[in-house]
């Protein structure tokens, strides 16, 4: 399996992962040429997609979803919640017949990979992230949550995708209304820095070989801070992260093709 982190930031979120000639994308929050854009950045053509996985409703994880299942026939898996969540407009876009209702907590499989749909902390409907498992291998995709608590089932992954949202000190600062710095410090809102490092040291295991820092704030984090936050707090506790990868994720720039 590879996985590229195509764009990450509240303006569009959007992950590839391909597996066995089958091409998948986890949230579609790019417009198609954006995505044909950033597919050709990594070196891949994206002549087919074999499923669309959506956490939740918000704009910026479904703002390109009705440009891009407009040029492919394909499965979309999301919770009712989420469905129901959309605009009457995009669900005019989206045929029934593509929809895929998935439950958190209940595991099904697409082709070899059995995921699993966890529930998260967020102010959407109903919320999930995904934790894909395939052979001895096992992904795990949170974002956009304001709080989590470590479950066995998703501990010792071999890559981790993690909200790594915001500086708490530049949200402060920041020009945001009270009300956005409220939401976003709540416990639906987004993990900090310093909370996702936390749950992170909760998480890895000795098979842990890949860590993506996801969903970045613009205007209140930056890539260095934010890997500044796991650099201290491994060094302080003394953690051993020799044989561990971390990648910081962008809006513009997509990660390389990584294998799990």
């Amino acid at each position: 399996m590879k996985v590229s982190v195509l764009s990450s930031s509240s303006q569009g979120n959007c992950i590839y992962l391909e597996h066995n000639n089958k091409k998948y994308l986890f949230d579609c929050g790019i417009s198609y040429r954006k995505l044909i854009e950033k597919m050709t950045a990594i070196g891949s053509f994206l002549d087919k997609l074999d499923g669309i996985f959506i956490t939740h409703e918000h704009f910026d994880h479904i703002s390109g979803l009705s440009s891009v299942i407009k040029k492919f026939n394909t499965n979309i898996y999301m919770t009712k919640g989420t469905y129901n969540g959309l605009s009457e407009k995009d669900k005019e876009k989206i045929s029934p017949i593509y929809i895929n209702f998935v439950k958190k907590d209940k595991v099904f499989k697409v082709d070899d990979i059995t995921i699993y749909p966890f529930g998260l902390s967020h102010d959407a409907i109903d919320p999930v992230g995904y934790m894909l498992t395939f052979g001895d291998k096992k992904l795990v995709y949170l974002t956009d949550t304001g709080s989590f608590e470590a479950v066995d089932l998703l501990k010792n992954a071999d890559f981790y995708i993690l909200e790594s949202n915001h500086e708490p000190d530049m949200l402060m600062l920041s020009n945001r209304p009270w009300s956005l710095i409220n939401r976003i410090l709540s416990a639906k809102g987004h993990l900090s820095n310093y909370q996702s490092v936390e749950l992170f040291s909760k998480l890895i295991g000795d098979n842990t070989k890949k860590l993506v820092l996801y969903h970045l704030s613009n205007e209140c984090n930056t890539k260095e801070l934010a890997l500044l936050a796991f650099k201290n707090y491994f060094k302080a506790r003394k953690i051993n992260t020799d044989n561990l990868e971390i990648y910081v994720s962008d809006r513009e720039m997509p990660i390389k093709l990584l294998e799990v």
